[in-house]
């Protein structure tokens, strides 16, 4: 896997603000890095089977 073609921080971000806006409940730190981490991961493997 190669960093530099990896486009993350605003399209993981829009997607974690419209999944925290839908659940319409506060979340925890914790919970919301988890899910962050997992649509960044989603997205690198989509990345790569484009690839």
């Amino acid at each position: 896997m190669d960093g530099r073609n990896i486009t993350y921080g605003e399209t993981a971000m829009d997607k974690l603000a419209q999944q925290v806006r839908a659940m319409g409940q506060p979340q925890d730190i914790q919970s919301l890095t988890e899910r962050y981490l997992e649509i960044l991961r989603e997205l690198v493997l989509a990345g790569e089977q484009q690839a």
